[in-house]
């Protein structure tokens, strides 16, 4: 499995934290053996001169298990994915009393993993328990500050990762329903929720041991005409216009019926989500390689948050509130059951402790997602892919699905089509720590490391990855200024530029010294488009930029490292127009079903910046809808 440069980091942070520990606990065993000779000798003088009624009593050596702490509070921090996991914890004499924690780490992703551990580690009074798939970098630093503190109170952190949590394994999981979801992002919870408002029972199979899949780390902009929105603003737009873009912009490798019902259906996905308790911003924007602004963007409650998990948490609430639901993590599919030719339901285990899995099903969905983490499948049909570059995508993304598919029979279309975004992180592969992530592309200047452009911001994903793999090093900078940034943005804004992801100027100048690119090339280049701004026409290269926006003359000045990450794969299994699994031949296979990034012939050769959620929400309810007449 890829795994991005701060993972490799992280896991290297932890190793040299828990060695600086394990030697903290060597010199105090060390130190309390040399007070205990000494303490031997003087009992054994005393003892000579009949003083000795005053020693201790003997008693049996403490078991790995059992504790004994200095009682009293103590702090310790690491560095977790989106910074410092900051934790408080309080001992008693014999337990661990209490744990606080505060941090930064991603919603439904990082928080779910640190509350995870920290009730196992209360209920269990014990360390012995592996990091929370899905969330690793999370887990390591939660675990690594708890560990400190542990160490700090004088407890034994060596034998408190032996120590037995007294925890039964999972159990194994046999159920009967009448519709069956693998997978848990937010295509599974579409279709989840639209058959438990039907009336139908609903059991959800995760793999990993949170919920949310590589929806909870995606920017969760839906692309959708919608009049109400764009009309105010004199955007012109229409279903038939974004079908156009869509088609087209997968160089028409999409089947034109699937690609017609995802742009007739997207407004009405926009409201839907609205329906279930989903708040989009006023105004819609063009998200990169979104091609027109009609991108729907989540109402955060916090700068910088993921949009992507705000649509998996509304709708496991409305899962919740159906009673319909029943959502198994921790819970590998491994096989379909296949009698005659119908599907009736899956087989697996559950990781953690290897009991079986089986769940009897009228219908199933298949909604595991895409392969952007599997480097050995994405190399196979797509030989931009190295095993050295990063992914935007979260652990689970390894194309499980499509296996479970061919399995009982079914087609795959456009394997070949991976989509590599241009807005790669080199430290953690993410397409959102930069400044400027919340801005259209008509803000955006890319410049190379000769400080010259070299394709137009506002181009297709695939071109503008493409022209960078071309470029020295294989990286460019985004240089955006300070004209739409609004001051709610300023802490968000700070910490991107203290840990790398960005740099901050007053002058261009200075910005071309901290980045390392010629000064006076980059003052040439930045003068030049601001020229073509005015003009209205950009001039600077060819082809030029369509979506201006204003001039980059408003300080202060920021440029991001910008590296190509596998971000998309627009290949999978072949459905029908009613997302029913179907053969290459276009044979549908009973009771089967599928819907998101696990399918193939939405996308076509490029998936458009924005259209993956419309895709999500679309042909989630379709599965859903389908898998209910189906039972």
């Amino acid at each position: 499995m890829i795994q991005n440069p701060n993972e490799i980091v992280a896991r290297e942070r932890m190793e040299t934290a828990m060695r600086r520990i394990d030697e903290n606990a060597r010199k105090r065993f060390q130190l309390n053996r040399r007070q205990f000779l000494c303490g031997s000798a003087a009992t054994m003088a005393l003892a000579v001169l009949g003083l000795a009624g005053c020693a201790p009593k003997g008693g049996s050596a403490s078991s790995a298990a059992e504790q004994s702490y200095q009682a009293g509070t103590y702090e310790a921090s690491a560095a977790g994915r989106n910074g410092a996991v900051n934790v408080k914890v309080t001992f008693t004499d014999d337990a661990i009393d209490a744990i606080e924690v505060e941090h930064d780490e991603s919603r439904n992703i990082g928080d779910a993993a640190i509350d995870i551990l920290k009730d196992k580690y209360l209920q269990a009074q014990s360390l012995n328990f592996d990091g929370v798939t899905g969330a690793s970098l999370s887990s390591m630093a939660f675990a690594t500050a708890v560990a400190d503190c542990v160490d700090q109170a004088g407890g034994n952190v060596k034998a408190l990762k032996k120590a037995d949590t007294g925890m039964e394994p999972a159990p194994a999981i046999d159920e009967e329903c009448d519709v069956c979801i693998v997978g848990s992002g937010g295509a599974a919870f579409a279709a989840a929720v639209t058959a438990a408002e039907a009336g139908k029972t609903v059991v959800m199979l995760e793999k990993m041991d949170i919920y949310g899949g590589n929806t909870n780390a995606g920017e969760g902009t839906l692309n959708a005409p919608d009049p109400e929105r764009q009309e105010p603003l004199g955007i012109e737009d229409s279903p038939d216009l974004f079908y156009q873009q869509t088609f087209e912009g997968g160089d028409e490798l999409g089947d034109p019926a699937l690609v017609r019902i995802l742009a007739d259906n997207a407004l009405d996905a926009v409201h839907w989500m609205e329906d279930h308790g989903l708040v989009y911003e006023k105004e819609p924007f063009t998200a990169i390689g979104g091609l027109w602004q009609r991108g729907h963007a989540v109402e955060v409650e916090k700068k910088g948050e993921q949009g992507g998990s705000y649509y998996v948490s509304c709708l496991k609430d409305c899962a919740d509130k159906s009673g319909k639901v029943t959502l198994y993590t921790d819970a590998k599919v491994e096989s379909l059951v296949k009698e005659g030719s119908q599907v009736t339901g899956v087989t697996g285990t559950r990781p953690s402790s290897g009991a079986a899995v089986s769940v009897k099903a009228k219908s199933v969905v298949l909604a595991t997602g895409g392969y952007s983490r599997n480097a050995e499948l994405a190399m196979q049909y797509d030989k931009r892919v190295t095993e050295t570059m990063p992914s935007s995508n979260v652990c689970s993304s390894t194309g499980d699905g499509l296996g479970l598919g061919e399995g009982v029979g079914a087609g795959l279309r456009n394997m070949e089509l991976v989509q590599i975004h241009p807005l790669g992180d080199p430290q953690n592969g993410g397409v959102a720590t930069f400044v400027g992530n919340w801005l259209g592309v008509e803000n955006y200047v890319m410049v190379n490391d000769d400080a010259k452009r070299f394709v137009r911001e506002d181009e297709r994903r695939d071109t503008i990855a493409d022209a960078i793999l071309e470029q020295p090093n294989d990286e460019m900078w985004l240089i955006v200024d300070s004209t739409d940034i609004k001051d709610d943005r300023t802490e968000e804004i700070a910490d991107l530029v203290e840990k790398g992801h960005s740099f901050k100027a007053d002058d261009i100048k200075g910005l071309a010294g901290q980045i390392g690119v010629p000064a006076d090339t980059l003052v040439e280049t930045i003068d030049g488009y601001n020229a073509c701004v005015k003009a209205g026409v950009d001039t600077q290269i060819t082809p030029g930029k369509e979506l201006l926006g204003s001039e980059v003359s408003d300080p202060a000045y920021y440029a991001s490292k910008r590296i190509p990450t596998i971000h998309y794969t627009m290949g999978g299994l072949c459905i029908t127009t009613e997302a029913q699994v179907c053969t290459a031949s276009g044979e549908p296979i009973g009771n089967l079903f599928a819907c998101g990034e696990v399918t193939g012939g939405v996308q076509g050769g490029n998936r458009l910046g924005g259209n993956s959620f419309t895709d999500l929400i679309v042909f989630g309810r379709i599965a859903g809808a389908s898998a209910v007449a189906n039972a």
